[in-house]
């Protein structure tokens, strides 16, 4: 579930559902999570309902009694139209199974926006009607649809300008604007990286419920030094918004396994090189956190060449910031991990990291292994743990997602 989990922005302000999910303008004891299943059960979307009691939070992460999570599954209702063409796809009416995905949601929380990731194991999904789905909330109802959008650019031949099909790319929303970097469109780790950059813009029609049109853009990035450096090709790395700014850390490229942050803008293009942590080897599927109300940038876990649950943040200054002399304190007890789903919750000054891989496949990258089910909550300032948190009792084991990462 790649950057399934959303990050949640404060100034996104996202308000889903009227009694489940609560406006963050109004309540800072509620946040909303969403994540999107991997192929291991069949399409659903799950929403949770995240309410912590704030006088308890200094408490021991060991005390269960801290945190009250809620899920619910979403299931939107099938696309409705099956005509196809070269903007418009396809026969299908529900997105494949997948993971090594990207999930966005924007429009004040109406448009879940899902992009590429693999059905078939490691391979690209490269049909043109699964690539990109949009799930529509339908005129501020509990109830959601699927849609496939048009692609409204075009080039001469009338062929709709899209990215090339991908796996493992990184995905971030600045406001209703989504941005994809790298990702691989071939089926060996190293095969076909990519270091491009696209901007979706999509757009809802309120007059109907089911015309959504989108847009994809592809971004002729440079770099703000002498010597135009621009990030490696790559896969499995991981991208947040912080303002206009997307962070990526890390990845898979063909030098191996990357510690690189870098910072690119999105109102001049140019990307940053903010250096390499001194203290996290190389690694692919890290988890990557906004701390300190955006004044920081926590790096969490990862695969090494094993799942691994140490930490380093970078602190982010008008000089271009730097990275902190020794590595995060408090993670012991969250299970070492990697390909999780995450998400910071600023309101609340808390982070959340949802599942991922915990027991790695003999194949590395290449193979998926054993996952968790559990949820860590992390303090919003320093991201050391404050919670880990497992489904109880035969209700929960129902409700909850199942297993799952990537």
């Amino acid at each position: 579930c790649v950057d399934s989990l959303l990050s949640l922005r404060s100034q996104h302000a996202l308000a889903i559902w009227q009694n489940k999910f609560v406006l963050w303008k109004t309540s800072i004891n509620s946040c909303l999570l969403l994540l999107l299943c991997c192929n291991l059960i069949p399409r659903p979307v799950y929403c949770g309902h995240y309410t912590s009691p704030l006088s308890s939070l200094a408490t021991s992460h060991q005390h269960r009694k801290m945190t009250k999570l809620n899920f619910q599954q979403i299931i939107p209702t099938p696309h409705s139209t099956t005509t196809t063409n070269a903007n418009t796809a396809s026969s299908s009416s529900t997105p494949l199974p997948r993971s090594s995905h990207g999930l966005s949601i924007i429009h004040n929380g109406s448009l879940l926006v899902l992009y590429g990731g693999e059905h078939i194991a490691r391979t690209p999904i490269h049909d043109p009607s699964q690539v990109l789905w949009v799930a529509k909330r339908m005129n501020g109802t509990e109830s959601w649809q699927w849609i496939v959008p048009t692609i409204n650019n075009s080039t001469t031949t009338n062929n709709a300008i899209t990215p090339p099909s991908r796996v493992a790319h990184a995905q971030a929303a600045v406001g209703n604007t989504i941005y994809i970097f790298g990702g691989r469109n071939g089926i060996e780790m190293g095969e076909n990286a990519m270091n491009d950059m696209w901007m979706l813009t999509v757009h809802e029609d309120t007059t109907t419920t089911t015309a959504t049109t989108a847009k994809w853009t592809q971004i002729n990035a440079s770099s703000d030094d002498t010597e135009s450096v621009l990030p490696e090709a790559r896969s499995f790395h991981k991208m947040i918004a912080i303002g206009s700014n997307l962070y990526m850390f890390g990845g898979c490229g063909a030098s191996g396994r990357l510690n690189d942050l870098w910072k690119f803008d999105t109102l001049t293009h140019k990307w940053t090189n903010l250096g390499t942590s001194h203290v996290l080897r190389g690694r692919g599927g890290p988890n990557i956190l906004s701390l300190a109300h955006d004044k920081k940038i926590g790096i969490v876990g990862g695969f090494a060449g094993e799942e691994t649950n140490d930490g380093h943040v970078y602190s982010i200054s008008n000089d271009g910031g730097s990275w902190e002399e020794e590595g995060m304190k408090g993670l012991e007890e969250m299970r070492p991990r990697s390909v999780c789903c995450f998400g910071s919750l600023p309101m609340v000054n808390k982070c959340v990291i949802f599942g991922g891989e915990v027991d790695p496949s003999q194949k590395g990258h290449e193979g998926a292994g054993g996952f968790e089910r559990d949820v860590v909550i992390l303090d919003g300032t320093s991201g050391s743990v404050l919670e880990n948190i497992k489904p109880s009792g035969n209700e929960e084991e129902n409700e909850w997602p199942g297993n799952r990462g990537w």
